[in-house]
């Protein structure tokens, strides 16, 4: 028997569309049910849109590494965070110094890789000749963007609800490519087609504006008792506030 994908939380992706400053941002009100559900979906952050789901949502994970192409799992999800205290629950090797950088640099345009907690689910899934695996989590790159739609709806909708992300796709990396689509541009798409690209894989998509696309600058504080190692250059200084 050939293995179905989960189905969608919703019948229609629901687009919405608010301001970039997030004075509108109770606009996001509905996406808390479908959150809640276990649904995916586009949220904007500071380095760029991303796919977004619940860390609890089994289903939920899959069609993310679905929509991504992501079949293997080789490459971890970032999670999404509301506060300090959301970080500590599912890493550990948090101690004064690594503390000290992660309360003077989140919110920001950062990733930091910290070693990972068993409380994190067991999501297992399905690659798509059917086979299961785990995704292995030693580690956890961890986030708390500073983009006010994305803490409106995090923060105050959905009381701090940990988010599993992963950022929208560039089509078209070569500037000679017609075809060519910044994460910015395919929600615009998504706006007039919701049959283009993964629009109608998700169940909604929130349009924030022109976001970067460079992604968040990524150190590694999971093996040194707080001294980052830098592992990718994106839109945070490279010289952390220590």
């Amino acid at each position: 028997m050939k293995f179905q994908p989960p189905p969608r939380v919703v019948s229609q992706t629901e687009y919405i569309s608010v301001s970039a400053d997030g004075e509108d941002a109770w606009k996001t009100m509905d996406l808390v049910d479908i959150l809640q559900r276990g649904g995916v979906g586009v949220l904007p952050t500071d380095t760029g849109y991303g796919f977004v789901t619940p860390l609890d949502s089994k289903q939920g994970l899959e069609r993310l590494l679905r929509i991504k192409g992501i079949q293997d799992c080789k490459k971890p999800l970032s999670l999404l965070c509301s506060n300090l205290k959301t970080i500590d629950e599912f890493c550990f090797g948090i101690d004064k110094a690594a503390f000290k950088v992660l309360k003077k640099n989140l919110p920001g345009p950062y990733t930091f890789i910290l070693p990972a907690k068993n409380t994190l689910p067991n999501g297992i899934v399905m690659d798509i000749k059917g086979g299961k695996h785990s995704w292995k989590r030693q580690t956890l790159g961890v986030r708390i963007p500073n983009d006010p739609v994305l803490r409106y709806l995090q923060d105050d909708l959905l009381d701090g609800m940990p988010l599993l992300v992963s950022s929208l796709p560039i089509l078209g990396m070569d500037d000679d490519d017609d075809d060519f689509m910044t994460p910015s541009t395919q929600l615009i798409d998504c706006q007039v087609d919701m049959n283009a690209s993964w629009c109608n894989q998700v169940d909604f998509v929130v349009d924030a504006g022109t976001r970067p696309y460079d992604g968040s600058t990524i150190f590694d504080l999971s093996a040194t008792r707080g001294e980052p190692i830098l592992v990718r250059e994106g839109l945070g200084e490279l010289q952390l506030v220590q």
